[in-house]
């Protein structure tokens, strides 16, 4: 994958969306695990509605995270209520072309 990726308006918005699902699921094994990825959610969002790209490892990993659940909800894979299903339904084909590009994590974004 290109080093050099570049999110796109689209791509933040979708992001967004998917931060701010992690939380609601409540996956999490403990509190302490949820207390952790709520304060990555707010970090990377808020670096997000800035323009500071920097995301830490954390970081990453809960907008990958974040961008699986809502794969796995459109996939018919996590149990979600029908409000849910229909607002990660309208970003079906976003989120399918994110998931990868995160999984790579580190590797894609220039973490200084």
């Amino acid at each position: 994958m290109n080093p050099n990726y570049k999110l796109t308006a689209t791509d933040i918005k979708v992001i967004l969306f998917a931060l701010g699902v992690l939380p609601t699921m409540e996956l999490e094994d403990t509190e302490e695990q949820a207390n952790l990825n709520q304060i990555c959610c707010i970090g990377a969002a808020h670096k997000l509605t800035t323009g500071k790209n920097k995301f830490t490892l954390n970081e990453i990993r809960v907008i990958s995270a974040s961008l699986q659940i809502v794969q796995l909800i459109n996939n018919g894979e996590l149990d979600a209520d029908s409000e849910l299903k229909s607002d990660c339904a309208r970003y079906l084909f976003d989120i399918n072309r994110l998931v990868p590009i995160f999984e790579l994590g580190d590797e894609l974004f220039d973490n200084e």
